[in-house]
């Protein structure tokens, strides 16, 4: 995005928020309704939320709910909610600590001793390093606050380093940014979302995380060419006239040549998200480095339609209409098939059979299609971005099987998924990680974890999981774009429930449809697809589920 384009969307946004937001307080009771969602991400500290201070007749009660109301008001590094704290703690109190998202009013009680527990109903926790962390419905957070009389007025003494806000509040004053690291064979950027405040100095937290290294749970996967111990030289990132400055200490010396330019690109991914970035500079000890203008490819899946099994045909299918692909016909119909894998070139296909699992090529008549693997019992096989086959039996009794592109099986560990049935298995575009649904049809969980590579890009093992989506269940899951999945959920009275989640960040659920049973997409809303147990294809238009096709015996986007 160039810097006219990007100045006009912040003035744009800039104005609205003034009308909407710039007086507006939260209020200390009532309902909780549903709030603006800014996309774009505020990068001033004048655009918020204007929390009111303390008064002189403020109880010990209005004085814990002031200052808990102070946390919609990240200005001057929350300056209205110290205002509430006594002389001594005011220098005492990190607000960046922890954030608690609301579900609800806090309830207090006030103790003879001066304190205040206050119980407060929260959905999710952003920790110091910004990450996620969804909460199990009806979590309930009690924080202690003690009191104590200043110049004959009631002020805070002691608090956890929080604060807290509503649903609403969050999604206007905080937003979710990628931190940029590399896969294990620096081939591909691979995202770790994190949430900050946007604001004036968010540049600033972002390289400080992103030099803080990756979430325990993506480790496994990536690398980051940012030697281990560099540290921000002066303490800020200066942005001026859309530039932004990033001086590193001299342990960034450490880097080898090619491992500077890669660090500047990892850098550089995190910082132009913000609306007020167009180019980056990065130093060392004031000194510049060789400068690096090249890019890098993301992991960002393009916007495709989905390849479906149609007539015994391999078709690009969706509402639009569809196109044939050619070759395919001829070979589907000689193995029988019933589901399938592609690669991104749609060149390789794997293809499912009732007498097992080949892998053969488009394009190339002499060539035979090779068994990988005899029997039924499998999800759909996957295809990876570094052309490894994966094979996954449904029942926890079966290893996951992974197989070289040249049809060699390869040793791998399934570690904790290794005694779990599955229901559904997706993988990122770029490889690093994937979505499973694991557990029986009745009882099973989503799980996100790294997949773990040696230099080479084989394939070894899985790192710890995550659950994206809490407790929640599900029918079917797939990868939509580097940072999003979406999840088909359980049936209940026939209807499944679709949901597009943040890996790392929140959930937003789209229109039930009746008797779903698989999943796919691609990087919006508006691709995602699902097939119902009756073999008919839908496409999420609008608000609704849109006829696409039926007879589709199975659906897939290249390289998922």
């Amino acid at each position: 995005m160039n810097k006219n384009l990007k100045t006009l969307l912040a003035l744009v946004t800039a104005a609205l928020l003034l009308l909407t937001t710039g007086c507006a307080q939260l209020p200390k009771s009532g309902e909780i309704k549903t709030g603006p969602n800014v996309e774009s991400g505020l990068e001033t500290d004048y655009l918020y939320y204007s929390p009111s201070g303390p008064t002189m007749e403020d109880s010990q009660e209005e004085i814990v709910l002031g200052f808990l109301n102070a946390g919609t008001g990240p200005q001057n590094d929350y300056e209205v909610a110290k205002s509430y704290l006594t002389t001594t703690f005011m220098n005492q109190w990190d607000p960046n600590a922890e954030v608690l998202i609301q579900d609800g009013s806090p309830k207090v009680t006030l103790t003879v001793d001066g304190t205040a527990l206050v119980r407060i109903p929260i959905t999710a926790k952003i920790n110091a390093r910004g990450e996620y962390q969804a909460m199990p419905a009806g979590t309930i957070q009690t924080v202690r606050i003690k009191l104590a009389k200043e110049a004959g007025q009631w002020r805070i003494s002691a608090a956890p380093n929080l604060i807290s806000v509503i649903r609403p509040v969050f999604d206007v004053v905080f937003k979710a940014y990628a931190l940029y690291f590399f896969d294990n064979q620096l081939k591909q950027l691979v995202p770790d979302v994190r949430w900050f405040p946007s604001r004036a100095s968010t540049s600033t937290r972002l390289v400080t995380a992103l030099l803080g290294g990756p979430s325990e749970w993506l480790a496994p996967a990536v690398k980051s060419a940012i030697p281990s111990g560099t540290k921000l030289s002066l303490s800020t990132v200066t942005v001026a006239d859309g530039i932004a400055t990033v001086d590193l200490s001299a342990k960034a010396l450490q880097a080898s040549a090619a491992e500077r330019r890669l660090m500047q690109v990892q850098i550089r991914e995190t910082l132009v998200q913000l609306n007020s970035v167009y180019s980056v500079n990065v130093t060392v000890q004031r000194s510049s480095i060789d400068a690096n203008s090249w890019t890098f490819p993301t992991s960002q899946n393009q916007i495709v339609t989905p390849v479906a099994l149609y007539e015994n045909e391999l078709v690009h299918l969706d509402s639009e209409g569809s196109r044939a692909i050619g070759g395919s016909k001829a070979l589907l119909s000689q193995l029988n098939a019933i589901d399938f894998a592609m690669n991104t070139e749609e060149k390789t296909v794997l293809v499912t059979t009732p007498d097992g699992i080949y892998q053969t090529a488009l394009g190339k008549i002499i060539q035979e299609p090779k068994l990988l693997i005899k029997g039924d019992g499998f999800l759909s096989p996957i295809l990876d971005a570094t052309g490894y086959a994966w094979v996954i039996p449904k029942s926890g009794n079966r290893q996951i099987m992974v197989f070289a592109p040249d049809g060699k099986r390869v040793p791998f560990n399934s570690g904790w998924l290794g005694e779990s049935d599955r229901l559904s298995f997706s993988m990122s575009n770029e490889g690093s990680r994937i979505v499973v649904a694991a557990g029986t049809k009745d009882n099973n969980r989503v799980y996100v974890a790294a997949v773990i590579r040696d230099k080479d890009g084989l394939p070894v093992g899985l790192g710890a999981p995550i659950k994206p989506v809490g407790q929640l269940g599900a029918q079917s899951v797939t990868w939509l774009d580097n940072i999003r999945i979406a999840v088909l959920g359980q049936s209940v009275d026939s209807y499944n429930q679709p949901i597009i989640a943040m890996v790392g960040g929140g959930t937003r659920y789209l229109t039930a449809i009746r008797d779903g049973d698989k999943v796919v997409g691609s990087g919006q809303a508006a691709s995602v697809f699902i097939l119902d147990i009756g073999t008919a294809m839908y496409q999420f238009r609008g608000s609704n589920w849109a006829l696409v096709a039926t007879a589709v015996q199975a659906l897939h986007f290249p390289g998922n």
